[in-house]
């Protein structure tokens, strides 16, 4: 019995973690400024989470964001920050 009761929880875990994985996407792009150059450094963060990333030498990133609904905020030193809202997209390029 209880081998049975474990067995049935370990599969709703399973089913659980993908579910939760299966919501979970990752969307890519690069900054650069209004010259054309890249933006290594710049702060790439999902709104309201402390989930995000740094962009690369080049200005690319790449974060992970849950459903449509993410809004990714970049912040740079010296810059105004600006929101995007992701939607279904799965790469933003922002100037």
């Amino acid at each position: 019995m209880k081998q049975n009761l474990r067995f049935l929880l370990g599969l709703s875990m399973f089913f659980c973690w993908q579910i939760v994985q299966a919501q979970t996407r990752q969307v890519t792009g690069k900054v650069s400024d209004t010259g054309g150059g890249t933006l290594p450094g710049v702060s790439v963060t999902v709104k309201g989470t402390s989930n995000g990333g740094v962009t690369d030498v080049n200005g690319k990133y790449s974060v992970n964001v849950s459903g449509n609904n993410a809004t990714l905020v970049y912040s740079y030193i010296g810059y105004k920050s600006i929101e995007k809202a992701v939607g279904s997209q799965s790469s933003i390029v922002v100037t």
